[in-house]
């Protein structure tokens, strides 16, 4: 409703009734309301205007965080975010394009499989051999869950077979209507069938629920992430939410790149044209031979983890110069502490965290 006042027309918000100006109520910023906003031409105007501007906004936000590190950071922090999309708007975006990609080209980097539990090791750094007991402490543990699953499925295939087939001291497995014969099985060995009939169903198990909760998961490391942000630049990053927004402007760079990445790389090794690792061989080369190999293992550590530190250490340095204006030498041995300890949080921590967690919530 709206009613003429001098020079001025008020409207009476029809959500909260405050009367006001203009085309938005300024108490609870609900937009005027008129009957025509009901007809079918609004509703598909409303459509297109959404997806058009959304779209923009996703792009352009996708593409200054990936070419001017820091910048829409920054942006955000001074509080300047209509023209950009929201950080969950870029994470969902580059997470959906990046499962897309790497499940058509059948990567696991960040979807372990069983076993990759016993790599990228605390103790595989020299300086920290010290750690080889937690290291193995934990590698038990969580071969010990699998043997503990195994044993509870192969469990509850034993009793299920006995329940539906026994027949005196033998297990009576019929064959189709059409089909007369049957198969007896001493009932002392059906725990052989069911524990091979267990292996299978616990590898496919896994293998399809940690599929599920790597794509699904992946999200957690943002708050680690923001930890370190908020520990090294705690006296410039006055609340944790910032530390947050620039974590989450990081994973969403790291997914763009790495999609690209693994898309360019891979895509000539499907078509059988190049062997697997071709664009990573210069910098082995330079960095992995037998002259610089020692060095580089201390400095940047394997080669898997070099490889990060090139995708991640340029967006560090400059996000950390344009947001905290630090020297070029402190940001650069900042980015590359921080790349280190990236690389553990996401291969070191995350996927042994993931993995425990698969064994522990397998239900078959």
């Amino acid at each position: 409703m709206s009613k003429f006042h001098g020079d001025h027309d008020f409207y009476t918000c029809q959500n909260c009734k405050h009367r006001h100006e203009g085309k938005v109520c300024n108490l609870c910023g609900e937009k005027n309301f008129d009957a025509s906003q009901l007809s079918a031409k609004h509703f598909l105007n409303q459509v297109v205007d959404f997806f058009f501007h959304w779209e923009n906004k996703v792009l352009k936000s996708l593409k200054l965080n990936f070419l001017q590190p820091g910048f829409i950071t920054k942006e955000n922090l001074n509080g300047v975010r209509i023209p950009y999309a929201k950080p969950i708007q870029l994470y969902l975006v580059a997470g959906f394009v990046f499962y897309l990609v790497i499940s058509k080209l059948g990567i696991s980097d960040y979807v372990p499989s069983y076993g990759d539990h016993g790599f990228f090791l605390i103790s595989d750094n020299r300086f920290l051999k010290w750690a080889e007991p937690l290291d193995n402490y934990m590698i038990s543990g969580i071969d010990s869950m699998w043997v503990k699953k195994g044993r509870e499925i192969q469990k509850t295939l034993d009793d299920s077979y006995r329940n539906e087939f026994q027949k005196g001291n033998n297990l009576v497995l019929k064959g189709r209507k059409t089909n007369p014969d049957s198969l007896i099985i001493d009932i002392n060995k059906t725990d052989i069938i069911a524990f091979r009939n267990m292996t299978r169903i616990r590898y496919f198990a896994f293998r399809d629920h940690i599929s599920v909760l790597g794509k699904s998961l992946l999200f957690i490391l943002i708050p680690f992430i923001a930890c370190i942000f908020y520990l090294i630049f705690y006296k410039k990053l006055k609340y944790f939410g910032s530390s947050l927004l620039f974590a989450t402007h990081f994973m969403v760079y790291n997914l763009c790149f790495y999609t690209i990445y693994q898309f360019i790389n891979y895509t000539p090794v499907k078509l059988g044209l190049i062997e697997n690792g071709w664009m990573f061989t210069p910098f082995r080369s330079i960095f992995y031979n037998d002259i610089t190999t020692t060095f580089s293992q201390i400095v940047f550590g394997a080669d898997f983890c070099f490889l990060h530190l090139v995708i991640w250490m340029p967006w560090l340095f400059i996000a950390f110069r344009r947001l905290f204006k630090t020297h070029w030498l402190k940001s650069l041995i900042l980015a590359l502490i921080c790349g280190r300890v990236f690389y553990f949080l996401i291969f070191g921590l995350y996927k042994k965290i993931l993995i425990a967690y698969t064994i522990y919530s397998l239900h078959v």
